[in-house]
């Protein structure tokens, strides 16, 4: 599937042809002019993730309804796509995506939306890790502050450019956001800087950005993609680093396999601390402040 138009670098118009993460083909111009009138009073704005609800809910204030697609108590890693669902994608004027293939399973039903679209409601897809530097296309962008900035940046440009008369509604709550995460940020970067030790082990690689904007260093990940037990072979490896390095501590996650990290805590006599992707939740308009803060109380505990 390719791009049909580029939006300011940032947003996708899916009309009536296929869309992916692929290929871009703006128009003459270099950009493509999403605004239009509205059918209902708000802009209706659906999101993928938890952290991408909680960063839109900054942004659009009370001028947008923001729905997230994903149940609270669903990551996106282990989603399916109901005809509910489906018909919640057509309905909206804005789709908020992560991008970097974490959803794949929505490119059929935004195919079909794209083909239901009148020139009038067109839906607009804001895949919002265009402008980050991507890593071996790991998804877990947000798990960087840095990375919420220029995502916080992307669906602010595309819900001025979807819902123009409410602009300086957006434009203001993006900014007000904006410094807040930048706050956490220089929190995370001055409380690494005191720390002994950098070098860390983790059931999956979705501190990759984390530890590459503040400094750490993920030395082995056990199991390097969500859908695929570690053979023995890479679990050799992963014992091989540990012992190499030095590391005493190990990283796991709510869903992580506890009998894995059991027998490698026994083996190696490694304390074990939980971490939180933030793939699953009830965000507010704080809660990805608060769950870093929390990931970064856990780090300090680890490594400093």
């Amino acid at each position: 599937m390719t791009f049909k138009r580029l939006i300011s670098l940032t947003v996708v118009v899916a009309s009536l042809a296929l869309w992916s993460c692929q290929k871009n083909e703006p128009d003459s111009s270099g950009k493509a002019d999403i605004s239009r009138p509205l059918a209902s009073d708000k802009l209706r704005v659906l999101t993928t993730t938890a952290p991408l609800y909680s960063f839109t809910l900054n942004i659009a204030g009370d001028a947008a309804h923001v729905e997230n697609l994903l149940p609270s108590g669903t990551g996106p890693h282990d989603f399916s796509l109901s005809p509910l669902d489906a018909k919640k994608v057509t309905d909206a004027h804005v789709l908020v995506i992560n991008g970097v293939g974490l959803e794949s399973w929505l490119d059929k039903v935004i195919d079909s939306a794209g083909a239901q679209k009148s020139a009038v409601e067109m839906l607009v897809i804001v895949d919002t890790s265009n402008g980050i530097g991507t890593m071996n296309r790991d998804p877990h962008i947000w798990l960087s502050p840095l990375n919420a900035i220029i995502q916080v940046r992307n669906i602010s440009d595309a819900l001025i450019k979807a819902d123009p008369r409410n602009r300086d509604i957006y434009a203001a709550n993006a900014e007000a956001y904006i410094i807040r995460l930048n706050n956490l940020d220089r929190e995370i970067s001055d409380e690494i800087k005191t720390w002994s030790k950098k070098k860390f082990v983790a059931f999956h690689s979705a501190f990759g950005y984390f530890a590459r904007d503040y400094g750490l260093h993920q030395a082995a990940v056990i199991q390097e993609t969500p859908e695929t037990e570690p053979s023995p072979r890479h679990i050799a490896s992963v014992i091989k680093t540990i012992r190499s390095k030095g590391i005493k501590s190990i990283f796991t996650e709510t869903r992580a396999s506890h009998k894995i990290i059991s027998s490698l805590a026994n083996d190696l006599g490694l304390k074990v601390y939980s971490l939180d992707t933030l793939e699953k939740g009830e965000p507010g308009s704080e809660w990805y402040e608060e769950r870093m803060r929390a990931n970064l109380a856990v780090f300090k505990e680890a490594l400093k």
